[in-house]
């Protein structure tokens, strides 16, 4: 008497394969176990962590109504007069390439809400000779500086970028975020405070 050959068992309901196994559109048998994990890895991260700024606020530290860090920022050109003055800092680097796509707004910004009291920094950990070659090429209307020994990226707990946040007269931080998530009227209602 012959007895049929034993199959491995069909992906159980509960196995993190399935999901591997929907995408590929194969049985679960034919998927390599790394790539079962991994698949399933990323499928619970889009659940769990949604991709906006709430994502990205998970890898920055950065709190609303704490005071801004003390810092001593090393401006290229003319240091920004921040005194009663609401600031919109955006923390960017030469290498990523939503920062240089937020340079037009955030230039248009400073010309609209700068006679409203509204300040723009750009904030770089990079070097003045990295960044002085970068802002001839895309220019800046607004005061950019790189960091000090008293880093706000390293205070703040900044690790991803585009990022910003709006400080209001008083030193708070008001609002965290992307750049692209800022609007007219988001500057307004910050302004306000």
């Amino acid at each position: 008497m012959k007895y049929p050959k034993l199959r491995p068992p069909a992906c159980s309901v509960m196995s993190p394969s399935i999901f591997a196994a929907v995408l590929a559109r194969r049985s679960c048998r034919e998927i390599p176990p790394m790539k079962k994990i991994l698949v399933a890895l990323i499928l619970s991260m889009a659940v769990v962590f949604p991709v906006s700024a709430g994502f990205i606020d998970r890898f920055n530290g950065v709190e609303v109504g704490a005071p801004l860090p003390e810092n001593d920022l090393q401006f290229l050109g003319t240091a920004a007069a921040t005194t009663d003055r609401s600031v919109l800092i955006d923390f960017w680097a030469t290498w990523c390439m939503p920062c240089r796509e937020s340079i037009p707004k955030l230039n248009a910004w400073q010309n609209k809400f700068g006679s409203k009291g509204l300040v723009v920094i750009g904030v770089s950990q990079e070097s003045k000779e990295v960044v002085r070659p970068f802002l001839e090429r895309f220019p800046m209307h607004y005061p950019a500086a790189v960091e000090g020994s008293k880093s706000l990226h390293t205070a703040l707990g900044i690790r991803a970028l585009p990022y910003a946040i709006f400080v209001n007269r008083a030193g708070k931080i008001v609002w965290r975020g992307q750049p692209s998530e800022i609007s007219d009227e988001l500057i307004l209602s910050l302004l306000g405070n």
